[in-house]
């Protein structure tokens, strides 16, 4: 128990240890699905303690897994020992090739900074599949263990209890679904679709997912 904070350049080795906790995912979609029609390996920014990327690799995608967190790499190279886990910064993340599908199941590309430099490892033509909070969702009240202690349109500041007494603060910057399609064009992105959970309309949703697809790669020296 305890309070933990995700801080990708100080992590906090609770945040590792909480996931680490986690039961594994038991609903893989849309990710399994997107992954099963892209051409492996899918390229996983994020992919914490592996509650969702053994699951994947269990239903046979192929994954190249990132992480800025070393416990949580730890985590991912003990879960999957023959797995290719790289420890780097998304910012700051190059693998030395592309991919045909890049995925983000969690609130993580939210800055514009971080969505161009995960653009930024798609074939041409490849497809970027992620999640963010939903800020209207933030702006109906959340629920009860997901607490919104500040919010504006730019940003919320929340905190998050977990079943054994954890909490983890933090602050995210927010993207509302009615700027994605802008949002995405600014980091060489053309929207192909934005939906939120199943059993759930867009504005209603705790978060919602977007697929885009690499309108074009940078040009050396071009900040796209």
């Amino acid at each position: 128990m305890g309070r933990v904070r995700d801080d990708p350049r100080n992590p906090d080795p609770g945040f590792a240890d909480l996931y680490s906790r986690l039961p594994d995912a038991s609903d893989l979609e849309p990710w399994l699905g997107l992954a099963r029609a892209a051409r492996p390996p899918v390229l996983y920014l994020g992919a914490g303690a592996g509650r969702l990327a053994a699951p994947l690799a269990e239903a046979g995608i192929e994954l190249v897994l990132v992480d800025a967190h070393p416990g949580m790499a730890a985590q991912l190279r003990r879960r999957l020992p023959d797995g290719k886990v790289h420890l780097a910064l998304i910012e700051e993340l190059d693998l030395g090739r592309s991919f045909d599908l890049v995925i983000v199941p969690s609130n993580i590309l939210e800055t514009r900074s971080l969505l161009r430099s995960a653009a930024r490892q798609l074939d041409v033509g490849g497809r970027l599949a992620f999640e963010l909070i939903n800020p209207h969702w933030l702006a109906a009240g959340g629920n009860e263990r997901f607490r919104i202690l500040d919010l504006d349109r730019q940003a919320a500041r929340i905190e998050v209890d977990y079943p054994d007494g954890t909490v983890q603060e933090g602050e995210v910057e927010l993207v509302w679904p009615e700027a994605v399609e802008d949002w995405l064009a600014e980091a060489g992105l053309e929207l192909i679709r934005i939906f939120g959970q199943p059993d759930a309309e867009l504005d209603e949703s705790p978060t919602f997912y977007v697929v885009a697809v690499g309108a074009r790669l940078a040009q050396p020296g071009e900040d796209l």
